[in-house]
């Protein structure tokens, strides 16, 4: 590992400072416009009570309805479809707080707007037989999150980290505006959809730049602290939420941080790691030079001798590989690489077991959020809060234990503990209603932490010349999990009320049970190459050897010698019982005089 060992080396010398401060507040950035992209539905969607008519009703409208009414007059339910036409309607009749719909369950709909102006749900009245609509606005969302993964992991390992931030970041400008301004609720998904894969595309990218410009002692830190924003954005989200009720202005205000990403992504460097594994030697020693320059380094070898050995390195390693794909497709050189990834053991587990925990954590993740409607239809603001309080908590109490315990054994502790305290959740009767709250609330804060360092932990799995496209594929699986949650939340529920908590538990125990199957990385340099990794594995096993023997070998030691203490006391009781005589007192003349004198 002497190319990975050598980049490591100079990054710690360069150290931390003010060069990696633009590429933090890039990924600071791209992660604030996932968390409201991705958490938002529970405001920007948020199913309303309504109460249907089959025409214009002849009674009051909701207008002088009181609080205390409002739970019976807002019912939320269907009438029997009639073959009556919405066009026999005259608008004219209905009040100003009720809409004239096509639907023929629910022709006439009065919408409760004590809590919310105005939602996707009421916008495109998405009641009754439109209600299978729902689902779709965040699902979407996700879907797209899978493609934008995968272009975001090729755009980056193709064309730089840096200018698949800008793809990203100008797209999603462009998607937000025009969510804004459509009339139809088609567009917006599709809509939504497109900005999954900006988001994305950009989020895969921004995080392997900055992990690829920290130092390797530092990275495990940098990394857990990245996700402090994510958590503050879902409280400020809230916040504005519960200021801005209508959901269009309230997309755009969430959205505004891009107008700051967008040029800043022009001032960042690109990561000079990524620059020397294209051979782009000269841009990767400017940025270097500059790095330490900023940083104040004071560098005991020069900077141009280092990244000479760095490229002689790098060229030894991939001489062969490049030989062996020059004359072949890219889409063959694709296969290739999967089957070669695919041989190696080590890579092996990890394309097989870290998409898969992705997949049930994300699931679990999510849905703890977008399940917020069965604890708190009312006040879906304070349910968001407290999820970016557990989740900022969270961070910020793993965090150093991850420097010390490490990764792996953290991601276990979430998932498994979460899964666990979700199923408890289901044994609480509902009376106790603060203390399903408190379960649910502690089981977000360990599924949150090992959310957080998993984004840390994953990237590490993979070698340089494949960790985005490595990283981009257990975030596809990821997605999947994310598309599944709101269908968990909203389908699932309506046959069992059981069944959501159940899923989310198992999930998380399962996901617990795959963990330990990964190496650990904590203090380890990052792997160049796959042979980096298999050397990695080999390390580990050997190691694990070395303390087996050595356990074998004091069990052995301690069963010898408790084998000797017991022979020894053998002989000493052999010896003794040989040596000893045993007087038989009824035998013994005593004195005359004596005898009498005990008879007396």
């Amino acid at each position: 590992m002497s190319n990975q060992d050598g980049f490591d080396d100079l990054l710690t010398a360069i150290g931390f400072g003010k060069w990696q401060i633009p590429s933090l507040l890039v990924t600071v950035l791209a992660m604030s416009q996932f968390s409201v992209q991705l958490l938002g539905s529970p405001l920007l969607s948020a199913p309303l009570p309504f109460r249907c008519f089959p025409g214009p009703p002849d009674s009051a409208n909701s207008s002088n309805i009181t609080m205390e009414e409002s739970s019976t007059y807002y019912n939320s339910e269907c009438l029997v479809p009639s073959n009556t036409s919405t066009l026999d309607i005259n608008v004219t009749q209905l009040h100003p707080t009720q809409r004239l719909t096509n639907d023929l369950s629910c022709p006439v709909v009065d919408y409760d707007r004590s809590t919310f102006t105005s939602t996707v749900i009421s916008q495109w009245d998405l009641v009754c037989e439109r209600a299978a609509l729902r689902p779709i606005f965040q699902t979407l969302f996700t879907l797209g999150g899978i493609l934008g993964s995968l272009v975001g992991g090729y755009v980056g390992d193709r064309w730089g980290r840096k200018r698949a931030v800008q793809i990203g970041c100008i797209v999603n400008t462009l998607v937000v505006v025009g969510m804004f301004f459509t009339p139809l609720y088609a567009v917006v998904v599709i809509l939504r959809f497109v900005a999954g894969c900006t988001i994305m595309g950009m989020l895969v990218p921004a995080w392997s730049l900055v992990l690829e410009s920290t130092p390797a002692k530092l990275r495990s830190r940098v990394g857990m602290l990245l996700g402090l924003p994510f958590s503050a954005s879902t409280m400020g989200m809230a916040l504005l939420g519960y200021l801005i009720r209508t959901w269009k202005y309230l997309l755009l205000a969430c959205a505004s941080p891009v107008l700051i990403l967008l040029p800043l992504s022009f001032i960042t460097d690109e990561s000079p790691r990524w620059l020397l594994q294209k051979g782009h030697v000269e841009e990767a020693l400017a940025i270097l030079q500059k790095a330490a320059r900023v940083n104040n380094a004071r560098l005991s070898t020069p900077l141009n001798i280092t990244i000479d050995k760095l490229i002689q390195t790098i060229d030894e390693d991939s001489e062969t590989a490049e030989e062996r794909v020059s004359f072949l497709t890219p889409m063959r050189e694709v296969v290739r690489q999967v089957c070669s990834y695919l041989r190696s053991p080590a890579m092996r587990i990890i394309i097989l077991v870290t998409p898969v925990i992705w997949f049930l954590q994300s699931c679990l993740y999510l849905g703890v959020i977008m399940n917020a409607n069965n604890f708190t239809s009312t006040d879906p603001f304070l349910y968001l809060a407290l999820s970016g309080i557990m989740e900022g908590s969270a961070i910020l109490i793993i965090t150093p234990l991850t420097t010390r315990i490490g990764r792996r054994i953290m991601v276990w502790a979430g998932l498994a503990l979460g899964g666990l305290l979700m199923l408890l959740e289901l044994l609480i009767p509902y009376r106790y209603y603060w203390a399903k709250w408190v379960l649910v609330m502690v089981g977000f804060l360990l599924v949150a932490g090992s959310y957080q360092v998993n984004y840390m932990y994953a990237p590490e799995l993979f070698p340089t010349e494949a960790r985005a496209r490595g990283f981009a594929f257990v975030t596809v699986m990821g997605s999947i999990g994310f598309s599944c949650a709101p269908l968990i939340t909203d389908v699932l529920s309506q046959y069992s009320s059981w069944a959501v908590g159940a899923t989310f538990g198992c999930s998380g125990i399962l996901g617990g049970l795959l963990v330990p199957l990964l190496p650990e990385t904590r203090n380890t340099p990052l792997p160049e190459t796959l042979q980096d990794v298999e050397d990695r594995r080999n390390a580990i096993i050997s190691k694990a050897k070395r303390k087996k023997k050595k356990k074998d070998r004091n069990k052995f030691r301690d069963s010898v010698r408790s084998e000797q203490y017991y022979i020894d006391d053998e002989e000493l009781g052999t010896e003794l019982s040989e040596t000893s005589t045993v007087r038989d007192y009824s035998t013994v003349d005593f004195p005359t005089t004596v005898c009498s004198g005990v008879r007396q």
